[in-house]
């Protein structure tokens, strides 16, 4: 059984149970504490888990690393699902305003897309200003295309608007996401990308280069 998998299961069952014991876990694999206790410390060494003692016996919770496996699983298994066609968009990377950062650092919009898309986006977009015609024809269908919908927020001071977003890869890296804020002004030709990291830094990005986004619609 895939590493993913146990700690899906294990993602499962701490629904049901607030703390988990080695011996829940070998109940729900259908495997002998034996065998449990080999994975569970060679997950523990990658540290996908954390295993800690208490009064009930020992206890196993997700780690970061193990949180960070599930979801990109999450996101692969919801981009296969969703996806009916891809749609090539490629633009040349260009510099905004820094609406992007201050949009994706409020508390809700890193929430939404966490819960959403499977990854919490690092505090800046890559912008993309789209330059060939068929791009900019596969950029207007994403319009008529079903969407990942983060839905209008209210807040005791303001209203945070909609965003509609799709499942996206640059320059083949995933995950990462184009996203359509529906207060944005932004012309049809300029288009957003999210990701978990800093898409400028991991594919080294300067403005002016070519980038290539396959968007799942």
């Amino acid at each position: 059984m895939s590493d993913e998998c146990i700690i899906a299961r294990i993602v499962l069952l701490s629904l049901k149970k607030k703390e988990l014991t080695q011996q829940d876990i070998a109940n729900e694999l259908k495997m002998s504490q034996q065998s449990v206790s080999r994975k569970l410390k060679e997950l523990e060494e990658r540290n996908l888990i954390r295993r800690s003692l208490s009064k009930e016996g020992e206890m196993i919770r997700l780690a970061e690393n193990g949180e960070k496996l599930l979801e990109d699983c999450i996101y692969m298994l919801r981009s296969t699902i969703i996806s009916s066609h891809v749609l090539e968009i490629r633009g040349r990377a260009t510099s905004g305003l820094g609406e992007g950062r201050i949009f994706l650092s409020l508390p809700y919009y890193m929430e939404s897309f966490k819960k959403f898309l499977g990854f919490e986006p690092f505090p800046g977009t890559l912008n993309l200003t789209i330059y060939d015609r068929t791009s900019l024809e596969n950029r207007l269908m994403l319009d008529v295309s079903k969407a990942v919908n983060i839905p209008e927020h209210k807040e005791e001071n303001r209203v945070l608007g909609a965003v509609r977003a799709f499942p996206a890869s640059v320059n083949g890296l995933k995950p990462a996401a184009v996203v359509f804020p529906l207060r944005s002004v932004h012309p049809k030709s300029v288009i957003e990308v999210i990701a978990p990291y800093n898409l400028r830094k991991e594919l080294n990005i300067k403005d002016g280069d070519e980038v290539l986004i396959e968007a799942y619609a």
